[in-house]
């Protein structure tokens, strides 16, 4: 998940009230409408480029200053988000932040997904025993090992050797295979959501306070994994409970752009918010389904 996602929704999640809301299908002429898409196609666009640019970490220096630099330009966007162009400088650079921390992201899943197929190649299956990932040959399932075992280490150097710095075609296949997966689902959930929004009269603002509860939770339970259950399923639940989510916070935020839409509200203050909310609730479902079907930890 997006290091800033928690401090933006915590932002700005209340619910909008409103009567007569605009068809999504035929007010996408309104301004409010193709400034808040039009900002989350260039986001979207800016951190598929620095996505692509960094596919790793080098120094723990460089994974602080993102960091940094997620928070810093998040809080930019959100203070000068009435003041055109620097609203749409400071979300462009916030973009960039994110592209530069997903393509890490990317990368290590990717290389998550090749090792356990190259694990299955070999034959060698894991259990989890007592909160412990183990691991065992099939021909030899008395002697289990560890994941910081030095078999398990022999296991990663010959796997680096024959599959990451070949590139090996087999594994990188499948693994483009389950990017483009990943991201038609999340085109679908966006299309989805927008059909749900634009054919029904239902006001979806009620939805706000239990999705705020939902992330916060989602986010504690992400950090108490990370620290201290470093469980492989409870990671998979938790994505699980992400893509559900994140799908219904698109249906909230594009029921609020439609009940602003209709009150005439223009602003560049609201577009910003919005379209914030939308780019993040996009990247956070796809890391989602990227973990899911990646089968990653």
């Amino acid at each position: 998940m997006i290091s800033s996602v928690g401090s933006e929704h915590c932002l700005d999640r209340a619910g909008v009230t409103g009567s007569n809301p605009v068809s999504l299908t035929s007010k996408m002429e309104n301004i409010l409408f193709v400034k808040t898409f039009s900002i989350v196609g260039g986001m979207l666009l800016i951190t598929t480029i620095f996505s692509r640019i960094n596919r790793d970490f080098e120094t723990w220096k460089e994974l602080y200053i993102t960091i940094v630099g997620l928070f810093l330009f998040l809080i930019l966007a959100w203070v000068y988000s009435d003041q055109f162009p620097i609203n749409i400088v400071m979300v462009g650079i916030y973009s960039g932040f994110v592209g530069w921390s997903l393509g890490p992201f990317i990368v290590k899943v990717g290389k998550n997904f090749r090792f356990k197929e190259y694990l299955k190649t070999i034959g060698v299956k894991k259990i989890e025993s007592e909160g412990k990932l183990l691991f065992y040959y099939e021909n030899d399932g008395l002697n289990p090992f560890e994941s910081d075992s030095d078999e398990m280490e022999k296991i990663k150097n010959k796997f680096n050797k024959e599959v990451i710095e070949k590139d090996h075609f087999t594994y990188s296949e499948k693994w483009r295979n389950i990017v483009f997966q990943a991201m038609a689902s999340t085109s679908m959930a966006i299309f989805l959501a927008l059909i749900i929004v634009s054919m029904t009269d239902i006001d979806f603002g009620f939805l706000g306070l239990f999705l705020f509860i939902a992330l916060t939770a989602l986010i504690i339970g992400e950090l108490l994994n990370y620290f201290k259950f470093k469980s492989t399923r409870y990671r998979r639940f938790l994505s699980y409970c992400g893509v559900i989510i994140f799908s219904l916070y698109l249906v909230y935020d594009f029921n609020r752009l439609e009940k602003l839409a209709a009150k005439g509200d223009e602003s560049w203050s609201t577009a910003i918010r919005l379209a914030i909310n939308i780019y993040l609730d996009i990247i956070n479902l796809f890391m989602d389904l990227l973990q899911l079907l990646g089968g990653s930890n």
